[in-house]
């Protein structure tokens, strides 16, 4: 019977492993579409304001440009500020993510299913489960 468990064990624990992985990446990938989904929406408002002629919209892009003020004022340049439109979008398109960082702690079997261990541990089991099989009183009828 123990030869019969460590068998299934070496083939049913990496596949949850690997099923548990998918699903981790699988979160990782919709939370990389979801933030690329919003930086479509940014810079197709740009390019709808670009588009549509927004007054607004102009004035603020020469004013960038030209490193001039609405009044004509001289204006201090920063230095990290963006200096491209396309930079300006980018920067307000840029959000802050969180990404988990978990360490999953394995037991000792889940460690020894893993890698060439799995190979061993299916020897093993398919081995104990002969013996045990080979030794076994027949059953009376």
């Amino acid at each position: 019977m123990c030869g019969l468990a460590l068998t299934v064990a070496a083939i049913v624990l990496p596949a949850q492993q690997d099923l548990q992985e998918l699903a981790a990446k699988r979160v990782a990938i919709t939370s990389d579409l979801e933030e690329l989904e919003y930086r479509v929406e940014v810079y197709r408002a740009f390019l709808e304001d670009a588009q549509t002629g927004n007054p607004q919209f102009t004035k603020r892009l020469i004013e960038m440009q030209f490193n001039k003020s609405p009044d004509g004022s001289s204006v201090v340049i920063d230095r990290s500020a963006s200096r491209t439109p396309l930079a300006w979008v980018a920067q307000r398109a840029k959000r802050n993510r969180v990404v988990p960082m978990e360490v999953e702690q394995a037991s000792m079997l889940a460690q020894f299913s893993s890698g060439q261990g799995r190979l061993w541990l299916l020897g093993f089991g398919i081995f104990a489960t002969f013996i045990g099989l080979m030794t076994s009183s027949p059953a009376a009828s």
